[in-house]
């Protein structure tokens, strides 16, 4: 969807895919920013640039897995100041273990570029009470980092777990470092109960709040017109959920 397409619908907010699987932004120059830049300020704000570096990568300190990642974040969180975007999303393919915890050092994005580096918990054993517990205490110890919380991959925890009446606990402990929530719709017609449990939690969110609800669509059509018509069908499920849980 692009720019012109988003302000005809009255879009809020666009989150860019900065990685090599979307507009790369780290190799792109700083005229090229510049001018996407401007175009966004007349248009629709660019709010969220999404990387495809992995939290994981940033747990191997000394190495040149290290440095490149490092590198790459760095150039992603320029190119999304210039963007006047406020976050940069990391994946967690996997989640850490104690080592790993110890020796986790991502960049400081808020002190060079005012940014919020978000971690998008891509993995079910994210949602596990040791990973939640242990989660919770290095964002609390890293102020600069925060959650983005994907409504599919709750799903998949729910799908998965052992305990799954407990999920709701654990999203509920993950709330207040949670800053954006992903509304995603891989060409699923009905949301699940990993969907409600999100929407339990956020629905009432007042519209001052510090989470931004987006909505992500990975279907297979990516045309115009099938994205907008599942963006207004999330919009009109997560109103009504919001209105169920006044």
């Amino acid at each position: 969807m692009g720019l012109l397409t988003a302000v005809e619908h009255e879009v809020p907010f666009l989150h860019l895919r900065g990685g090599p699987r979307g507009f790369d932004l780290a190799r792109r120059d700083t005229a090229t920013l510049d001018r996407w830049a401007r175009c966004s300020q007349v248009s629709v704000p660019i709010t969220v640039v999404t990387a495809d570096l992995d939290l994981i990568d940033f747990a191997r300190p000394g190495t040149p897995t290290y440095w490149r990642a490092s590198a790459e974040l760095s150039q992603l969180g320029h190119a999304a100041s210039v963007l006047r975007a406020h976050a940069v999303r990391l994946l967690a393919r996997h989640h850490l273990d104690q080592r790993q915890w110890a020796d986790l050092a991502v960049p400081d994005l808020a002190a060079r570029h005012g940014l919020t580096t978000l971690i998008e918990l891509h993995e079910p054993a994210w949602f596990t009470d040791h990973s939640v517990d242990a989660l919770v205490t290095h964002l609390e110890r890293t102020p600069w980092l925060a959650l983005l919380m994907d409504t599919a991959q709750v799903q998949q925890a729910w799908r998965r777990s052992e305990d799954p009446d407990n999920l709701a606990a654990q999203v509920s402990v993950l709330a207040p470092r949670t800053r954006v929530i992903h509304i995603s719709d891989s060409d699923d017609h009905v949301p699940g109960a990993g969907y409600e449990i999100v929407a339990k939690t956020f629905g009432h969110l007042e519209n001052d709040s510090p989470v931004e609800i987006a909505f992500e669509w990975t279907g297979a059509d990516r045309s115009p017109q099938v994205c907008l018509d599942r963006y207004r069908r999330a919009v009109a499920w997560w109103h009504s959920r919001s209105e169920a849980n006044l």
